[in-house]
């Protein structure tokens, strides 16, 4: 086997892998975030904060992981679609300052208004990533109209990519309001319960008017299961864990809901990763010529040799690292003096 494609695939799956684990791991504080206006008084809104807040920047980190691999190992799509991606990236940017300043300014000073404005300013953050991030998702499926120079051709919004923004918005404050289920107690607690039955519905709507539009609209995306029909076997896995969602929330199986949660986000990323492989950016004016892949968009085989190597030191820690913080953090979350 060419050992060029094999570093490739290596590197194309090491910016797949960050790209899941940002959604998964991130998604519940993007969630908790997008719910956080709906709590009532300074008390809630330290406990919702304090939930995520040992946790939100390493989950962060997976999204540089990922815009690095991009950027060294293929530098041919990033340097295209970063340009014709520019203003979605930079809300991204001005979303992970937003929310880093909400998180941290908050609790320095002691005025209402104070608060107010950086609970506002949480709230928009998160909101704005979950939606750009959807908006972003939603066009790498649908295609991107990139003419002969790598130029856009086109809007950005389209019918689709809104609706799959949408549905992003509903999958993190599902997946953050079963994580506040499980950080809380008391009177919070049953009524983030409130909040666990509506996301949940929310989040089955959208998926299954998403579901029916990616088949209607971006027929691409499917035809790897009828070429492979092995591989219906991860859209079995990801109904499972929705259903899972479900079944645990009326039991009221806080943890196993939760799971559940990062499981479905997880297939339903990976579904993403089936239909769009081998492609980096897909092209919909003439997609055998203008279209991005991990094979013709990366650096020379030594480089990426490298970068395997790099990655293979660094990557392998976080196995370590993530397991040991969410087992130092786990339990309900308290307030104290230390506390946001």
């Amino acid at each position: 086997m060419d050992t060029l494609w094999i570093a490739q695939f290596i590197m194309y799956g090491i910016f797949l892998f960050s790209l899941v684990a940002y959604v998964t791991l991130d998604g519940f504080d993007l969630g908790v975030g997008c719910l956080h206006l709906f709590s009532k008084g300074d008390q809630e809104r330290r406990l919702m904060i304090n939930s995520i807040g040992p946790v939100w920047d390493g989950n962060s980190t997976w999204i540089v992981i990922g815009g690095g691999t991009l950027f060294a190992a293929f530098p041919k799509a990033f340097s295209i679609l970063a340009p014709n991606l520019y203003m979605p990236l930079m809300l991204i940017l001005f979303g992970f300052m937003l929310r880093a300043a909400s998180i941290e300014f908050r609790g320095k000073g002691k005025g209402k208004s104070w608060k107010a404005f950086w609970d506002g300013s949480f709230f928009v953050a998160s909101l704005i990533l979950s939606c750009i991030l959807g908006i972003i998702l939603g066009r790498l499926i649908e295609g991107l109209p990139l003419n002969d120079r790598g130029e856009w051709e086109g809007v950005l919004l389209t019918p689709y990519s809104i609706l799959v923004s949408l549905f992003g918005i509903s999958c993190f404050a599902m997946h953050g309001s079963l994580y506040l289920l499980m950080k809380t107690e008391g009177e919070f607690h049953d009524k983030v319960r409130l909040w666990v039955y509506r996301c949940v519905l929310l989040f089955f709507l959208f998926w299954l008017a998403t579901t029916w539009a990616t088949a209607k609209w971006c027929p691409k995306m499917i035809a790897p299961f009828y070429r492979y029909p092995f591989l219906l076997f991860f859209p079995v896995l990801s109904f499972t864990s929705i259903y899972g969602i479900i079944h645990s929330v009326r039991h009221k199986k806080d943890g196993r809901a939760f799971l559940f949660s990062s499981l479905s986000i997880f297939f339903l990323m990976l579904l993403f990763v089936i239909g769009t492989f081998p492609y980096l950016g897909y092209s919909t004016i003439h997609p055998e010529k203008n279209s991005l892949t991990f094979t013709n968009s990366s650096v020379s085989e030594l480089a990426l040799w490298i970068l395997v190597g790099v990655s293979g030191t660094g990557i392998p820690l976080s196995f370590f690292y993530f397991p040991y913080l969410y087992r130092v953090f786990r339990g309900k979350v308290v307030l104290n003096s230390m506390s946001y």
